[in-house]
């Protein structure tokens, strides 16, 4: 239990009920925290949200709550696309940023504000790109925290090769987006006989990782993430992904190596790759199963027991 002087540490999450593992991170966050002795919880806006698409058992407060108020040594955590909220800007107490994607970090900020003129002394990053981002442009003190990707995720050995995969290609919607549209399209019109597309929307998490498991690809058209988080996942399951190697993504994305991955935007290469891998996949057998094992093998480093190293370590020196 933690000491009754210690600090409490409130992550807060919008109340944003569509399926994103940056939220899913913020929990985990959480979680892994409350498991080390931190006294930490989920915040949201008002009583009785919670998410439905990912169990998540550790415990909320709300700002609605009357009475509720941060004590000065405090720590309240705050995602970096809502950095300038205002209704959280009353409160005196320690604030971090945690910067999941780093084309959302002026989209966060308020025009002419930087971090510390918003009273943040701490920046979580969760890839190094980021983190390089904030070193070089943003000038605040701040550690590297990777994500992790849920453990159900991992492909148990029996599914890790191509004739063992259904011939399904695993969709990340992308709605107004028109790459993912012209995608969808293109592939309905052209896929071979026997192969089949599913979307991964409105499903709950643990469902994606089951279709992960069993398909053959994913294809994601995101051109701005850090970790491409269903790129990950995907990897994790020995799902082959198709991607774009969007920004920061080459931080772990291996071209032909641990994915195929195509420039940003190049979204008619992408769908020549996909047909391409699809009409040879029985003559592509030994390829496929070696960049599915390179993918699996990557997805090692995003592993719950070094994001949680990490994190503690980073806590340790922001709490010293």
């Amino acid at each position: 239990m933690p000491s009754p002087d210690a600090p409490r540490i409130y992550y807060y999450t919008p109340d944003h009920d569509v399926p994103s593992w940056g939220i899913g991170m913020l929990h985990n966050h959480v979680r892994l925290l409350r498991r080390n002795g931190f006294d930490a919880y989920v915040l949201h806006d008002r009583r009785p949200f919670r998410i439905s698409w990912y169990r998540s058992r550790v415990p909320r407060v709300y700002l609605d709550t009357p009475g509720f108020r941060p004590q000065r040594h405090d720590v309240l955590v705050i995602p970096e696309v809502v950095a300038a909220r205002k209704h959280l800007r009353r409160f005196r107490c320690r604030r971090v940023v945690f910067v999941q994607g780093s084309s959302l970090i002026t989209l966060g900020l308020a025009p002419d504000a930087a971090y510390e003129s918003l009273g943040f002394e701490f920046a979580i990053a969760v890839m190094p790109h980021v983190k390089a981002i904030l070193d070089r442009y943003f000038s605040i003190p701040n550690a590297c925290v990777p994500p992790c990707i849920a453990p159900y995720f991992f492909s148990d050995g029996a599914c890790l090769t191509s004739r063992q995969r259904k011939r399904r290609i695993v969709l990340f919607p992308k709605r107004g987006s028109d790459d993912y549209h012209t995608l969808e399209r293109v592939l309905r019109d052209r896929l071979p006989q026997g192969w089949r597309l599913v979307e991964i929307v409105d499903r709950p998490h643990r469902q994606v990782a089951r279709l992960f498991r069993e398909s053959a690809f994913h294809v994601n058209v995101n051109s701005q993430e850090s970790l491409n988080a269903t790129v990950a996942e995907a990897m994790a399951a020995g799902c082959i992904p198709i991607c774009y190697d969007a920004y920061g993504g080459l931080d772990y994305l291996v071209p032909g190596g641990n994915a195929y991955v195509l420039p940003n935007r190049h979204i008619f290469p992408l769908i020549d790759r996909v047909l391409e891998l699809v009409s040879r996949y029985g003559s592509l057998t030994r390829e496929l199963d070696a960049v599915r094992g390179r993918g699996v093998e990557t997805a090692q480093s995003y592993r719950e027991a070094i994001t949680e190293k990490a994190l503690l370590e980073c806590y340790r020196r922001l709490l010293l």
